[in-house]
């Protein structure tokens, strides 16, 4: 867990980071969070600095109007936690909160890969498969604050089982989880997906084999997202993203255009993020930031 100070113009004071442990639940993790944001006010106090807003990123699905956390895939107890109206009781600050994807969205939108174009697409590969959109150059939430939800839409309708319940989502093929698991099966010893590209650069013929699925599964979804939004720009972010460009960039700037429209694919940029481990924090500047701004 981490939480920054920042200027309105996204710079960066100072900097806290915790280790959270599971078992710890939804009431240590609130205290750890809690635990940061009071550090940070009182470096800003000792700065003669006024904090108007804060932001957070949260893993989990999130009533965006009402800051309430529905829930915690990894944690137990945050399950219709009213996170907003419990910072501001303890804080008196103006909070916003969001789901990490669309957080992960806005940071990378203001100071990383995105910044300066309008249209936006954002997809973080990692355990599992997330994204955001910016449309316009606004964000986009859909109805119930679940637009972008890429990593389940379905590539192949009878795929793998996703942990989701259905079948053939693309986070089913292409996470991180996903390619780890293939490769074991296929291999037939324990890998991680990072094991399952290092093989694959080394040559051997099954990781690569499983690594292109994974990729025609991915320019599948982004074909098909692309010729729904019409982005200027792919971002791609996450562990998984991270693997060599061989590997992952270069397949994917070719297959994409196959499933686009040709003056839909035509000038669509597809580049690697560039906050990195800084992505969660910088989009929960970005969220505050926005928010003050009446932009979110």
């Amino acid at each position: 867990m981490s939480a920054a100070l920042a200027m309105p113009d996204g710079q960066v004071l100072a900097l806290q980071r915790r280790q959270t442990h599971r078992d710890a639940g939804a009431q240590g993790g609130f205290a750890a969070l809690c635990d940061m944001v009071q550090a940070l006010l009182d470096e800003a106090a000792q700065r003669r600095l006024s904090v108007t807003h804060l932001g957070v990123g949260f893993g989990g699905p999130v009533d965006f109007a009402q800051g309430i956390v529905y829930l915690s895939h990894h944690v137990a107890g945050w399950e219709n936690f009213s996170l907003k109206r419990a910072l501001e009781q303890r804080f008196g600050i103006p909070t916003v909160v969001d789901n990490d994807a669309n957080a992960g969205t806005l940071g990378e939108w203001l100071f990383g890969a995105g910044k300066g174009v309008s249209d936006l697409l954002y997809i973080n590969i990692g355990t599992g498969i997330g994204g955001g959109i910016v449309s316009g150059g606004r964000l986009v939430r859909g109805w119930r604050n679940l637009a972008g939800e890429i990593g389940h839409m379905t590539v192949k309708p009878d795929g793998p089982v996703c942990p989701c319940g259905r079948n053939g989502c693309l986070e089913a093929f292409a996470s991180g989880s996903a390619i780890g698991r293939a490769g074991t099966q296929r291999i037939g010893q324990p890998l991680t997906s990072e094991e399952v590209f290092m093989l694959a650069e080394r040559g051997n013929p099954i990781a690569q084999q499983v690594v292109a699925e994974a990729v025609d599964a991915l320019a599948f979804a982004i074909g098909a997202a692309a010729n729904l939004l019409n982005p200027r720009r792919v971002v791609l972010g996450g562990g998984v993203a991270e693997a060599p460009d061989a590997l992952l960039l270069t397949p994917l700037r070719e297959r994409v255009p196959r499933y686009m429209l040709p003056q839909v694919a035509g000038g669509l940029d597809i580049v690697r993020a560039q906050l990195g481990y800084d992505a969660g924090v910088m989009g929960a500047v970005a969220l505050a930031i926005l928010h003050e701004r009446g932009q979110v």
